[in-house]
Protein backbone atom coordinates (compact mmCIF):
# COMPACT_ATOMS: atom_id res chain seq x y z
CA UNK A 1 0.00 0.00 0.00
CA UNK A 2 1.56 3.20 -1.09
CA UNK A 3 1.13 6.52 1.10
CA UNK A 4 -1.84 7.90 -0.71
CA UNK A 5 -3.70 4.65 -0.35
CA UNK A 6 -3.24 4.57 3.11
CA UNK A 7 -4.13 8.62 3.40
CA UNK A 8 -7.42 7.59 1.60
CA UNK A 9 -8.23 4.70 3.34
CA UNK A 10 -7.67 5.52 6.77
CA UNK A 11 -11.23 6.32 8.75
CA UNK A 12 -11.99 6.23 12.00
CA UNK A 13 -12.80 2.30 13.08
CA UNK A 14 -14.59 1.88 17.39
CA UNK A 15 -15.63 -2.09 16.61
CA UNK A 16 -12.89 -4.59 16.62
CA UNK A 17 -12.55 -8.23 15.92
CA UNK A 18 -11.43 -9.79 18.76
CA UNK A 19 -8.17 -10.76 17.21
CA UNK A 20 -4.70 -10.05 18.86
CA UNK A 21 -2.35 -7.23 17.70
CA UNK A 22 1.21 -8.47 18.23
CA UNK A 23 3.41 -6.81 20.41
CA UNK A 24 5.53 -6.60 17.55
CA UNK A 25 3.39 -4.53 15.53
CA UNK A 26 1.83 -2.13 18.58
CA UNK A 27 5.86 -1.73 19.24
CA UNK A 28 6.25 -0.74 15.59
CA UNK A 29 3.27 1.69 15.26
CA UNK A 30 4.90 3.50 18.38
CA UNK A 31 8.21 3.52 16.62
CA UNK A 32 6.54 5.55 13.72
CA UNK A 33 5.61 7.70 16.32
CA UNK A 34 9.02 7.99 17.68
CA UNK A 35 10.41 9.19 14.51
CA UNK A 36 7.53 12.10 13.76
CA UNK A 37 8.76 15.66 13.44
CA UNK A 38 9.09 17.21 16.89
CA UNK A 39 9.25 21.04 17.67
CA UNK A 40 13.28 21.71 18.26
CA UNK A 41 13.12 18.29 18.20
CA UNK A 42 12.56 17.85 21.58
CA UNK A 43 11.02 14.29 22.06
CA UNK A 44 9.03 14.55 25.02
CA UNK A 45 6.31 12.09 23.62
CA UNK A 46 5.83 8.71 25.52
CA UNK A 47 3.49 6.04 25.24
CA UNK A 48 2.32 3.10 27.10
CA UNK A 49 0.89 -0.06 25.53
CA UNK A 50 -2.28 -2.01 26.86
CA UNK A 51 -3.08 -5.26 25.33
CA UNK A 52 -3.61 -7.43 28.87
CA UNK A 53 -7.60 -8.14 29.08
CA UNK A 54 -7.98 -6.95 32.52
CA UNK A 55 -6.23 -3.33 32.21
CA UNK A 56 -8.52 -3.40 28.63
CA UNK A 57 -11.29 -4.10 30.29
CA UNK A 58 -11.05 -0.88 32.65
CA UNK A 59 -9.58 1.38 30.26
CA UNK A 60 -12.26 0.78 28.23
CA UNK A 61 -14.67 1.85 31.01
CA UNK A 62 -12.53 5.35 30.86
CA UNK A 63 -12.67 6.43 27.56
CA UNK A 64 -15.90 7.72 25.38
CA UNK A 65 -16.35 7.03 21.59
CA UNK A 66 -18.54 9.15 18.74
CA UNK A 67 -19.59 11.77 20.45
CA UNK A 68 -21.94 13.00 17.02
CA UNK A 69 -23.96 9.55 17.44
CA UNK A 70 -26.96 8.70 19.27
CA UNK A 71 -25.98 6.92 22.71
CA UNK A 72 -27.10 3.67 21.70
CA UNK A 73 -24.55 3.87 18.69
CA UNK A 74 -21.39 5.35 19.89
CA UNK A 75 -19.75 2.55 22.60
CA UNK A 76 -18.84 -0.73 21.03
CA UNK A 77 -20.86 -3.60 21.54
CA UNK A 78 -19.24 -6.30 24.08
CA UNK A 79 -17.27 -8.76 21.96
CA UNK A 80 -16.47 -5.60 19.92
CA UNK A 81 -14.22 -3.50 22.14
CA UNK A 82 -10.95 -2.61 20.93
CA UNK A 83 -7.60 -5.52 21.37
CA UNK A 84 -5.17 -2.65 22.67
CA UNK A 85 -4.51 0.85 23.20
CA UNK A 86 -1.73 3.21 22.79
CA UNK A 87 -1.88 5.91 25.79
CA UNK A 88 0.00 9.11 24.32
CA UNK A 89 2.19 10.60 27.32
CA UNK A 90 3.69 14.01 27.52
CA UNK A 91 7.19 14.23 29.85
CA UNK A 92 6.89 17.48 31.21
CA UNK A 93 10.14 17.42 32.30
CA UNK A 94 11.62 16.85 28.69
CA UNK A 95 9.14 19.23 27.16
CA UNK A 96 6.52 21.26 29.44
CA UNK A 97 5.21 23.44 26.47
CA UNK A 98 4.75 23.32 22.37
CA UNK A 99 4.08 20.04 22.26
CA UNK A 100 0.89 19.76 20.63
CA UNK A 101 1.76 19.99 17.55
CA UNK A 102 3.97 16.69 18.39
CA UNK A 103 1.46 14.80 19.85
CA UNK A 104 -0.87 15.42 16.47
CA UNK A 105 2.53 14.43 13.87
CA UNK A 106 3.23 11.02 16.38
CA UNK A 107 -1.03 10.37 16.16
CA UNK A 108 -0.98 10.51 12.31
CA UNK A 109 1.87 8.41 11.95
CA UNK A 110 0.14 5.38 14.39
CA UNK A 111 -2.67 5.80 12.65
CA UNK A 112 -1.26 5.63 9.23
CA UNK A 113 1.28 2.61 10.11
CA UNK A 114 -1.84 0.77 11.55
CA UNK A 115 -3.80 0.80 8.46
CA UNK A 116 -0.84 -0.65 6.56
CA UNK A 117 -1.03 -3.69 9.21
CA UNK A 118 -4.84 -3.88 8.51
CA UNK A 119 -5.74 -2.44 12.18
CA UNK A 120 -8.39 -0.18 12.41
CA UNK A 121 -7.88 2.84 14.93
CA UNK A 122 -9.75 5.54 16.80
CA UNK A 123 -7.85 8.73 18.20
CA UNK A 124 -9.98 9.33 21.58
CA UNK A 125 -9.51 12.61 24.12
CA UNK A 126 -12.63 12.52 25.44
CA UNK A 127 -10.70 10.11 28.44
CA UNK A 128 -11.29 10.47 32.55
CA UNK A 129 -7.63 11.72 32.49
CA UNK A 130 -6.87 11.50 35.62
CA UNK A 131 -8.22 7.71 36.82
CA UNK A 132 -6.36 6.81 33.03
CA UNK A 133 -3.47 8.40 34.76
CA UNK A 134 -4.14 6.50 38.47
CA UNK A 135 -5.47 2.70 36.61
CA UNK A 136 -1.93 2.95 34.94
CA UNK A 137 0.17 4.31 37.54
CA UNK A 138 1.95 7.32 35.53
CA UNK A 139 3.97 9.81 37.23
CA UNK A 140 3.28 12.98 38.40
CA UNK A 141 5.72 14.76 35.30
CA UNK A 142 3.68 13.16 32.60
CA UNK A 143 0.75 14.22 30.98
CA UNK A 144 -2.06 11.75 29.62
CA UNK A 145 -2.77 13.65 26.18
CA UNK A 146 -4.42 10.97 24.52
CA UNK A 147 -5.75 7.15 24.02
CA UNK A 148 -5.73 5.32 20.27
CA UNK A 149 -7.90 2.55 20.33
CA UNK A 150 -6.83 -0.39 18.36
CA UNK A 151 -8.00 -3.65 16.89
CA UNK A 152 -8.92 -5.14 13.66
CA UNK A 153 -11.46 -3.62 12.02
CA UNK A 154 -15.71 -5.17 12.76
CA UNK A 155 -17.51 -2.58 10.98
CA UNK A 156 -16.85 -0.66 7.83
CA UNK A 157 -16.33 3.26 7.19
CA UNK A 158 -16.53 5.56 4.01
CA UNK A 159 -15.73 8.85 3.18
CA UNK A 160 -18.74 11.13 2.11
CA UNK A 161 -19.45 14.16 0.41
CA UNK A 162 -20.05 17.45 2.57
CA UNK A 163 -23.59 18.64 2.69
CA UNK A 164 -24.38 20.71 4.88
CA UNK A 165 -23.20 19.20 8.16
CA UNK A 166 -19.96 17.48 9.47
CA UNK A 167 -21.88 14.63 11.65
CA UNK A 168 -21.11 11.68 11.34
CA UNK A 169 -23.98 8.73 10.34
CA UNK A 170 -24.31 4.66 10.64
CA UNK A 171 -26.80 2.94 8.61
CA UNK A 172 -29.06 0.57 10.21
CA UNK A 173 -26.77 -2.10 8.77
CA UNK A 174 -23.89 -0.36 11.16
CA UNK A 175 -21.55 1.61 8.26
CA UNK A 176 -20.60 4.60 9.24
CA UNK A 177 -20.55 7.58 6.79
CA UNK A 178 -18.07 10.28 7.95
CA UNK A 179 -18.37 13.78 5.39
CA UNK A 180 -15.27 15.50 4.09
CA UNK A 181 -15.44 19.02 2.45
CA UNK A 182 -14.81 18.82 -0.97
CA UNK A 183 -10.86 20.10 -2.06
CA UNK A 184 -12.03 22.70 -3.65
CA UNK A 185 -14.01 23.92 -1.35
CA UNK A 186 -11.02 23.79 1.22
CA UNK A 187 -8.26 25.24 -0.67
CA UNK A 188 -8.86 29.03 0.39
CA UNK A 189 -6.55 31.00 -2.36
CA UNK A 190 -4.24 29.92 -5.28
CA UNK A 191 -1.62 32.61 -5.90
Amino acid sequence: MNIEEAIFKRRTIRRFKQDPISIEILKKLIDYARVAPMARNVQGLEFVIVENSETREKLFKLIKFAGSLPEDQRTPESGREPTAYIIVLVNTEIKPSFFDFDIGAAVENILLGAINYGIGSCWMANIKVRKIKSLLEVPDQYQVKHVISLGYSDEESFMEPYEGSYKYWKNPDGTMHVPKRDLDDVIFKIF
